[in-house]
């Protein structure tokens, strides 16, 4: 019974954990932020391509450790269940629109 909390525990620790990184860098995406980090850089960057690269690439971890939470965790409702999908569901938004201004 205490290995099955803290599995639980260690799974929901990694849910916000995607989340927080979620967060940080959808901020940069989301207004545009044109600063340039690494001037210096081989391949300089604007804020926001940077953003957009890095959700791509936690895409798939953030939807790996929403799945665990939605299988593992307990609740009485389906629909909290279901909540568990939100951080995946805005991320992929971004990620396509990402990608799609990118080509365009």
């Amino acid at each position: 019974m205490k290995e099955q909390k803290i599995f639980s525990l260690l799974i929901i620790v990694i849910n916000a954990i995607g989340v927080i990184c979620l967060i940080y860098f959808a901020i940069p995406y989301l207004t545009h932020s044109t600063v340039v980090a690494n001037p210096n850089a081989m391949l300089p960057a604007e804020a926001w391509d940077m953003a957009g690269m890095a959700l791509t690439l936690g895409f798939i971890p953030l939807l790996i450790a929403n799945i665990l939470c939605f299988v593992f965790i307990k609740a009485k409702q389906k629909l909290v269940k279901l909540m568990f999908f939100v951080p995946s569901t805005i991320c992929f938004i971004i990620v396509a629109s990402y990608w799609i201004t990118s080509f365009a």
